[in-house]
C-alpha cells in the first residue's frame, strides 16, 4: 500500500521526542533493541515486533518481542523475507491491511505459510544505506495499521537508527578493546616467559663461564633489553635503528646526549644484546674521581701505590676482561688518563697503578658524554687520536624536549616502575597532567621526569593530577591555557611581558642592569615597564664585598657604581652608611 505525506500533530512529535531521549541514553545494544521494539509496539498497537539487522552474512533477527514485552523464540521463522526485501529495495515503509490478499504478495510463500494479516515494516536508514528493518505485525486481525501508524513509526525509526548506529559503534569499540587487552595480556605473558628463560640461561652462564669475583652482586646484573627503552617517537626510532645495525657487532661506540637522557641504558642494551652479553658489564663516571683514583678504578693498583693502598686491587678493565666497560663523562678525563685509555684501545693492555708490569685485556669500550668531543678536540682539550678511536659509531640521544610524544608512555612506565606498593589498577594520571608534562621542556630530561612522577605519585597516592605537579612544570601549560581562554590581545601581551620581566629579574637576583641586558632593553625602559605593569621586583641583596668590588671597578664613581649594581644612587649612599665606608673600602 502506498503511503501519503500526512503530517503528525505536535503532541505526537513530543511523544516521539521523549521516547527518543530514552533510547539514545541506552548504550547496550541488546537492551536498546528490546526497548525500541517495546516502544514501536506501543506506538503502533502491534501484536508483536522484530528488529532485523543486515550483516555481511545476511539478515539477522536481533530482537523479537510481543505486546507483553516478552522475548520470542525462533524469531527468524516468524518474519516475511518478501516484505523485508521490498522495504530494502524501495527504501520506504511497507504497510499491508491484509497481507494474504495483497496482489503483490500473492506469490510470497512466507506470507501464506505464516498466514500474515496486518504488517508494518519500516526501514532503519543510516545515511545512504539501510542497516535494518523494524517489522511489526498482527496475525489475528486485518487493517490494524493505518497510514498514520506508518508515519509515526517511520519518524521513530529515524531516531532508533541513530541510537542503533551509536550502540553498534560502542559495541565494536568494546570488542576491539577487549581483543587488544587480550593481545596485550598474551604479549606480557610471552615476554615474561622469555625474560624468565633468558634469566635462567644468563644465570647458568654466569655460574659456568664467569666465576664471578666475590664483589660481584650475587644475583648478577640485570639484562636490560629493548623493551626497557621506552619510545615510539621518530627520534627514538632512529636510535633503535642504529642499535639494530650494530647490536651483533663488537664495535666501539660513543654515545652523545644531555645529562639524564639515558646514555647508560643504551650502553647496557648494547652489552646485554651483543656478543659479549655472557661476560661482565661494568660502568663508571669519569667525572666522579680524581686522576689517581680514576686510574686505580680503571686499571687497578698494587699494594703501596698510594696512601691507603694496603693490598692489590683489580681494576675494572681486568675485572671485565671479555666483557664491556662503560665510561660515562669521558670528556672529563685528564690528559694523562686520556693517554692511558688510548693505550688500552691500541695495545689491548693495562698497567695497574704502581706496577711495572702490563696485563693483556680484551674489553669492549662504550663511552658517553654530554659535551661535544669534536669541539673539545678543536679546542685542544681532548686527544684527537683518542677521539677517533672512541668515535667509531656515534649514537646521538635526543633530549626529552625533542621526543615529547614519548612522554605519556614514559610517565606510565615510571608510575609502574616506582608504584611503591600501590596496586597497578589504582595508578592513574589525568589528561591535564599529561598535557602539562608534554608542554614543559625538561632541562633535566628523563631523570627529571622520573623524579617528577615519583614525587607526584607519593603526593597523590597513585593518582596524579595537574595540581600535584611542580609549579615550574605546570607554569607553561597553565599560561597557554590562560592565553587560549582570554583573546584580548593587549591583555595577553601585557601578561607575557610581565612574565618575561619577572623571570629576568629572578635570574638577575633583582639587579635591574643585568635584567635589562638579559631582556635586550635599556634600564630606563625596564623601569617604565616595571612601573606600568605593576611588577614587584625581588629585593636586591647587596653585600659589602660586592659594593667594594663595583666601586673599585668604577674608580669610586658612585653614580656609575649604583647603575652597575642595579640600585638607586640614594640606596648606595644608604648602604655605604649602613656598612661603613671604611669597611667597604677594606673589603
Amino acid at each position: 500500500m502506498t503511503l501519503t505525506d500526512s503530517q503528525l500533530d505536535i503532541p505526537t512529535y513530543e511523544k516521539i521526542f521523549e521516547i527518543s531521549k530514552r533510547i539514545l541514553a541506552q548504550m547496550n545494544l541488546d537492551r536498546l533493541l528490546d526497548l525500541i521494539l517495546d516502544e514501536a509496539i506501543q506506538l503502533s498497537g502491534a501484536e508483536r515486533g522484530f528488529v532485523v539487522l543486515f550483516k555481511e552474512e545476511g539478515i539477522e533477527v536481533q530482537s523479537a518481542r510481543n505486546m507483553d514485552k516478552e522475548s520470542l523464540k525462533k524469531a527468524r521463522e516468524k518474519v516475511s523475507t518478501s516484505i523485508i526485501r521490498e522495504v530494502t529495495q524501495t527504501r520506504n515503509a511497507v504497510l499491508t491491511l491484509d497481507a494474504g490478499e495483497e496482489a503483490k504478495l500473492k506469490g510470497s510463500e512466507s506470507v501464506h505459510r505464516m498466514k500474515l494479516r496486518s504488517v508494518l515494516a519500516v526501514p532503519l536508514k543510516s545515511g545512504e544505506s539501510i542497516q535494518g528493518v523494524i517489522y511489526l505485525d498482527n496475525r489475528f486481525a486485518s487493517g490494524v495499521f493505518q497510514e498514520n501508524h506508518a508515519k509515526v513509526v517511520s519518524v521513530f525509526a529515524d531516531q532508533a537508527s541513530l541510537a542503533i548506529s551509536h550502540a553498534r559503534l560502542l559495541e565494536d569499540n568494546r570488542q576491539r578493546q577487549k581483543e587488544l587487552e587480550n593481545n596485550q595480556k598474551m604479549i606480557l605473558r610471552l615476554n615474561k616467559a622469555l625474560e624468565d628463560r633468558v634469566a635462567d640461561q644468563a644465570s647458568e652462564l654466569e655460574k659456568v663461564k664467569l666465576q664471578l669475583e666475590s664483589q660481584q652482586d650475587a644475583e648478577g646484573p640485570r639484562a636490560d633489553r629493548y623493551q626497557e627503552i621506552i619510545g615510539e617517537s621518530h627520534a627514538m626510532k632512529e636510535v633503535l635503528k642504529t642499535l639494530d645495525r650494530i647490536i651483533e657487532s663488537d664495535v666501539t661506540v660513543y654515545i652523545h646526549g644531555e645529562s639524564g637522557t639515558g646514555k647508560e641504558l643504551i650502553a647496557r642494551a648494547l652489552h646485554y644484546n651483543g656478543p659479549r652479553k655472557a661476560k661482565i658489564y661494568v660502568s663508571t663516571n669519569c667525572a666522579s674521581y680524581s686522576e689517581t683514583l680514576l686510574e686505580s678504578e680503571l686499571f687497578g693498583h698494587v699494594r703501596g701505590a698510594f696512601t691507603g693502598a694496603e693490598r692489590d686491587k683489580k681494576g675494572m678493565f681486568e675485572y671485565a676482561d671479555g666483557g664491556t666497560v662503560f665510561l660515562d663523562e669521558v670528556a672529563d678525563m685528564s690528559p694523562g688518563m686520556q693517554a692511558k685509555l688510548l693505550r688500552v684501545l691500541q695495545e689491548g693492555e693495562i698497567r695497574p697503578l704502581g706496577s711495572n708490569k702490563t696485563i693483556k685485556v680484551n674489553v669492549r669500550i662504550i663511552s658517553a658524554t654530554n659535551k661535544d668531543l669534536g669541539e673539545l678536540v678543536k679546542e685542544g682539550k681532548f686527544r684527537k687520536d683518542l677521539f677517533y678511536r672512541l668515535n667509531v659509531v656515534r649514537i646521538n640521544l635526543p633530549a626529552l624536549r625533542e621526543r615529547k610524544p614519548d612522554i605519556p608512555a614514559l610517565a606510565q612506565h615510571f608510575m609502574k616502575k616506582n608504584k611503591m606498593g600501590i596496586p597497578e589498577n589504582f595508578l592513574s594520571i589525568e589528561p591535564a597532567a599529561i598535557k602539562a608534562l608534554m608542554t614543559y621542556d625538561w632541562p633535566g630530561n628523563i631523570r627529571e621526569l622520573e623524579n617528577e612522577i615519583n614525587r607526584a605519585l607519593v603526593m597523590g597516592k597513585g593518582e596524579i593530577t595537574k595540581e600535584l605537579l611542580s609549579e615550574n612544570v605546570r607554569e607553561k601549560y597553565e599560561f597557554e591555557e590562560e592565553m587560549m581562554r582570554d583573546l584580548n590581545l593587549d591583555r595577553q601581551v601585557s601578561n607575557f611581558e610581565k612574565r618575561i620581566i619577572d623571570r629576568a629579574l629572578q635570574e638577575s637576583q633583582g639587579n635591574k642592569v643585568k635584567a635589562a641586558k638579559l631582556l635586550g632593553i635599556s634600564r630606563f625602559t625596564l623601569h617604565q615597564k616595571i612601573r606600568n605593569l605593576e611588577i614587584e621586583p625581588p629585593k636586591r641583596r647587596v653585600t659589602p664585598e660586592e659594593v667594594a668590588r663595583v666601586l673599585k671597578e668604577c674608580k669610586g664613581n658612585k653614580a656609575l657604581a649604583a647603575r652597575k649594581l642595579g640600585i638607586q644612587r640614594q640606596t648606595l649612599y644608604h648602604k655605604l652608611d649602613r656598612f661603613g665606608q671604611k669597611e667597604v673600602e677594606n673589603s
